[in-house]
């Protein structure tokens, strides 16, 4: 047998023991999520997301801020580009920069009101963002 035949061989054993890994973990993963400790761990972010530290597991409900197009468009049309606030740029869509955004909402909250009506928070799956095995082994 040739060296790339066995490297390859190799390769192929080792993505397939990958792949079982991979399941092995994502199971792992869901049944963790399917304890009572982390429906408690996750039942205060069940409304804003964010992530909570319990035992030295990190359990997160990610978060995707999404902005009403039709909403912006009605906001914007009616302004000249070079008077856009800084947090809007236009590209297919409005993107907003959130950090920008919420120095300006404080600063300029009368003018703020129509932006927040646009804003919405799109929550994220469950996850297990961290484990820490040294927390993790003082619970034994």
């Amino acid at each position: 047998m040739s060296e790339v035949t066995s490297l390859a061989k190799q390769l192929l054993s080792a993505q397939r023991k990958k792949e079982e890994i991979d399941e092995c973990i994502k199971g792992l993963k869901k049944e963790i999520l399917n304890t009572k400790e982390a429906s408690e761990a996750l039942a205060p972010l069940s409304n804003e997301g964010g992530s909570k530290t319990q035992n030295g597991i990190t359990f997160s409900i990610g978060r995707t801020h999404q902005w009403d197009q039709e909403a912006l468009d009605k906001i914007l049309e009616s302004t000249p580009r070079e008077h856009w606030p800084p947090f809007v740029r236009q590209i297919i869509e409005y993107k907003v920069d959130n950090t920008v955004w919420n120095k300006w909402a404080l600063a300029n909250p009368s003018m703020a009101e129509p932006f927040h009506r646009a804003h919405s928070i799109k929550l994220g799956g469950e996850s297990i963002t961290k484990i820490d095995n040294d927390k993790l082994n003082k619970e034994d």
